[in-house]
């Protein structure tokens, strides 16, 4: 029988982090067999869902810290000196095996309920929805909905990368594809406060590549640091040259943008969505449901500087087939304002207006479009 080679010694640490993510792998598997339970079971009987994930990470790091002790002190001890190393490969062999089935399953199955649209999906009320209404979790399930091939290439990443796990040789491999996109998804739950299950799988799936990924850090060390490149060495003089070159592309970008906001020359002062309180055509003032039946009986003003701007006749969601859009100028030492409508119907209309009485938060606009003078008192609102 063949004998199975010794392994070196490894920390402590990194036993721990071995049979922390194991046990994760084991409490994990079980909580996906528990979802299919009733919700109303876990509300009456078990209690909220976060909890349960507590209590699987709170057993997940005794079972780690206890199963990493016992094995490293029986690895230390004299009496295992020839046989500890045999041993403890084989138990390396089998949480890193573990840890390896557990992602690709998982990771696969986010991959899968994308391609078979089981996830990302919008529902039809959130998109009547105004958009400064929607959370976090509603804007990044439409986005990435938003375009189905862009679902399945991430799809195929996460399978793919899956199944580079399944086998030893590949799985450094798998674990290069698989890890920038986990660790965008980890960012991604965080910051749009995506649901708590969502952000600790991802979590626990980043650990579990960055563990694979550790296990494996001497072939990474060969091939991105100890591989010497073959072509010859490009001379500059001195040997400082190289460094200023090397800084330059970064420095030179950088400047690029920070030029582009000093010489930023678009309004700053009226930016920003305002509620038209009063609105006066022809010396008659509309009342507040004007905007019924006329798109012309504004009820929302947005100045967005080089963006442009927006009169909406809507008080409670914008649409662009009912407003009018274009671009404008605004003299704070005159306050005089000069706005451009576009209109792909007729020709270009322009407002040319005067601001009167202007505070933090409220002006009084007046000018004329379309032969028709206008006063407009408007308050901010953001």
């Amino acid at each position: 029988m063949a004998q199975l080679p010794a392994q070196p010694h490894t920390t402590w640490f990194f036993k721990f982090c071995g049979c922390f993510l194991a046990v994760v792998a084991v409490t994990n598997l079980l909580l996906m067999v528990a979802e299919l339970v009733p919700a109303s079971f876990w509300e009456t009987h078990i209690g909220r869902f976060e909890y349960v994930l507590a209590g699987s990470v709170g057993a997940a790091l005794l079972g780690g810290v206890a199963y990493a002790w016992v094995w490293h002190r029986r690895e230390r001890s004299t009496d295992a000196q020839h046989t500890g190393g045999v041993h403890g490969g084989l138990r390396h062999a089998w949480i890193r095996g573990i840890i390896r089935y557990w992602l690709a399953f998982e990771i696969s199955v986010y991959g899968f309920a994308k391609v078979l649209k089981t996830q990302l999906q919008t529902p039809s009320y959130r998109l009547d929805m105004p958009m400064g209404e929607v959370n976090g979790f509603g804007l990044t399930w439409y986005y990435f909905g938003y375009s189905y091939t862009l679902a399945v290439i991430i799809a195929l990443f996460q399978i793919g990368g899956s199944v580079l796990l399944l086998y030893r040789r590949t799985t450094l491999l798998g674990v290069i594809i698989l890890l920038p996109v986990m660790v965008n998804i980890v960012f991604i739950n965080f910051f749009y406060s995506i649901a708590t299950g969502a952000f600790y799988n991802s979590v626990v799936f980043t650990l579990g590549l960055t563990f694979l990924l550790m296990a494996d850090v001497k072939k990474l060390k060969a091939a991105f640091w100890d591989l010497v490149d073959g072509l010859p060495s490009v001379g500059t003089g001195r040997p400082w040259t190289k460094h200023i070159l090397r800084l330059l592309p970064i420095a030179t970008a950088f400047a690029l943008i920070g030029y582009f906001i000093i010489s930023d020359k678009s309004d700053k002062v009226l930016a920003g969505t305002w509620k038209v309180e009063k609105l006066t055509r022809n010396g008659k003032t509309l009342p507040d449901n004007a905007w019924l039946t006329d798109t012309l009986a504004w009820s929302r003003v947005y100045f967005s500087g080089r963006q442009g701007c927006a009169f909406s006749p809507n008080p409670y969601r914008y649409r662009p087939a009912e407003s009018l859009q274009g671009d404008y100028e605004f003299d704070t030492t005159r306050n005089n304002l000069k706005i451009v409508f576009y209109d792909n119907k007729e020709k270009a209309d322009t407002l040319r207006a005067t601001i009167s009485r202007r505070t933090a938060k409220t002006l009084h606009l007046q000018g004329i479009l379309r032969r028709d003078t206008l006063a407009m008192q408007l308050a901010r609102l953001r």
